[in-house]
């Protein structure tokens, strides 16, 4: 983006100061949140975004390193739904007795 910044509108000049690169080396990726509707840079590695980020706040680039945004799988044993599923998994062990 740096070769076109005569061509960038002036409001978007602040994404040419993101870090260019995660800790690892990884290129950084501008990319568009619509939920918080704001620009970001984060890192990619075989096109799936690494748990890096940085966000641009009150004027300077703040870097976020850690878990990645991904939606957590629910335990076992949570929720009616599992302790359905191992009730009759039971039941069943039980019938072949």
């Amino acid at each position: 983006m740096k070769p076109h910044r005569d061509e960038l509108d002036p409001k978007f000049h602040y994404l040419l100061d993101a870090p260019e690169a995660d800790p690892d080396g990884n290129p950084a990726v501008v990319r568009f949140s619509r939920k918080s509707r704001e620009q970001y840079v984060t890192s990619e590695v075989d096109g799936k975004p690494t748990a890096w980020s940085a966000h641009y706040r009150n004027g300077c680039w703040e870097v976020r390193e850690g878990r990645s945004g991904g939606r957590r799988k629910p335990s076992a044993s949570r929720g009616r739904a599992a302790k359905k599923g191992r009730v009759k998994a039971q039941a069943a062990r039980r019938k072949r007795r």
